[in-house]
């Protein structure tokens, strides 16, 4: 019974499987058999050998019976899971790699981010420092104090007068005590608009000052003199005096700031400046009697006067601190041209009936002009929009001589000499012409918020 349920199992997988049709037949004998089955039934196995021949095996003559096709199955399977496993390798490295990538876009966008966010602050407070600095205003302010001038005038005039007693037999020339600069007093006023990035400024200042002219004067009589004296004969005389002079100073210029700051605005400045000084002098000249009867007594009204016509161009800066207080100060270069002029009207002793000669002359001159001037100023807020100030001034032009002429009433022929020689030579050798401002002063502003 066993037996016939066997090759009906058996008959049944070869019948109805035919995917697992045998290919090797191992006898019972030992012999190993290749090839196909060809038909089978309950007791043979018809089965085609390799070279073709077909040979019919009774089943008890069969050990086993090998399928090729479960054979390649289990190979496939193999090296499917082979090729799944290195599919599934490629898939994790491939995973791993987007990993990374996505691990390095991450760092990179969050780098990214980071900047945005860096430069957006930046941006942030730049505008938050740019309404901080957004500024209209017009301010006011005046200003006394006293400080030192000098004009290239004064002198110039006493240079001319040595060139008269070198080139001329009758000439004079003298020597002044008091020192070229003057004491002054002065007053000052600005106006200054602001708006934002830009500032126009109108300042002016005007010195004062007083002189007593003190020292020595040498005159030389010649025999082609006007006084008519013999010739080689010469006096010393005591010069005593009084003067006044004026110092006035207007300068219109213009700010722009490149690169605006909360508490510190740095500016470019530049513009235009006119100078004006003047002098107005009376020197007596005392001495005594020549022997030969001469009277060198002399009363000069003198008129000196100058015009400067230039620009400026420099920096500019405004420093805010501790709430109430301002630094404020500009340092510019100033070049132009100036134009002199020295008027003297001398009244000469006539020793015969004791009246005075007059003699007029004159200096007119044009000279470059270059130099610089400083300015600081600080500020402390008392009451709302009205502010103190203290201020501190300096400024010197050096004036080069370019040309001119020297005019008098006398018509000698001594006086040849000196037009020739007198302005182009011996002028520039003794004499280094400046023109100065330094000053002092406090007052206070008042700022008209727009």
């Amino acid at each position: 019974m066993k037996k016939i349920i066997s090759y009906f199992i058996f008959f049944l997988c070869v019948s109805f499987c035919p995917a697992l049709r045998s290919e090797t037949l191992l006898l019972k004998s030992g012999e190993k058999l290749e090839g196909n089955i060809v038909d089978q039934d309950k007791d043979y196995v018809t089965f085609k050998l390799a070279d073709g021949t077909t040979k019919v095996y009774k089943k008890t003559q069969i050990k086993k019976i090998s399928y090729a096709k479960v054979v390649d199955q289990a190979s496939k399977k193999e090296e499917t899971q082979k090729i799944e496993k290195e599919e599934t390798a490629k898939k994790k490295i491939k995973e791993m790699e987007l990993a990374e990538k996505q691990k390095a876009d991450f760092e990179n966008n969050k780098l990214e981010e980071e900047k945005r966010k860096a430069n957006e602050e930046k941006a942030k407070r730049r505008d938050e420092e740019l309404a901080k600095t957004k500024r209209h205003y017009l301010e006011a302010s005046f200003g006394i104090g006293n400080g030192k001038e000098q004009s290239e005038l004064r002198p110039f005039y006493q240079t001319i007068q040595y060139a008269g007693l070198l080139f001329s037999s009758s000439g004079q020339a003298e020597i002044l005590t008091n020192p070229y600069k003057t004491a002054n007093n002065s007053k000052s006023g600005r106006i200054k608009y602001v708006w934002n990035r830009f500032s126009l400024e109108l300042k002016g200042i005007e010195a004062k000052g007083i002189i007593e002219p003190n020292g020595f004067q040498t005159l030389s009589f010649g025999s082609g003199g006007g006084s008519g004296g013999s010739s080689g004969e010469r006096v010393v005389n005591i010069l005593l005096g009084d003067a006044n002079s004026k110092f006035q100073k207007v300068s219109s210029r213009i700010g722009f700031t490149p690169y605006p700051l909360p508490s510190l605005d740095l500016q470019v400045v530049g513009g235009i400046d006119r100078i004006w000084t003047s002098a107005s002098e009376e020197v007596d000249s005392v001495g005594g009697i020549t022997p030969t009867g001469m009277n060198p007594v002399r009363i000069s009204y003198r008129e000196y006067s100058s015009s400067f016509r230039g620009g400026s161009l420099g920096i500019g800066f405004e420093y805010e601190f501790l709430d109430r207080f301002t630094l404020q100060g500009q340092f510019v270069h100033i070049s132009g041209k100036t134009i002199s002029s020295a008027k003297n009207y001398e009244y000469r002793a006539n020793g015969s009936n004791g009246s005075f000669l007059p003699n007029a002359t004159g200096l007119d001159y044009w000279w470059t002009s270059k130099g610089r001037e400083l300015n600081l100023r600080l500020s402390a807020r008392v009451y709302n929009n009205l502010s103190v100030f203290i201020e501190a001034s300096d400024m010197i032009l050096k004036n080069t001589l370019q040309t001119g002429y020297i005019s008098d009433n006398e018509g000698s022929s001594d006086q040849i000499g000196l037009k020739l020689f007198g302005p182009k030579i011996i002028i520039p050798i003794l004499h280094d012409s400046k023109t100065i401002l330094t000053y002092y002063q406090i007052g206070a502003n008042y700022r008209f918020d727009f």
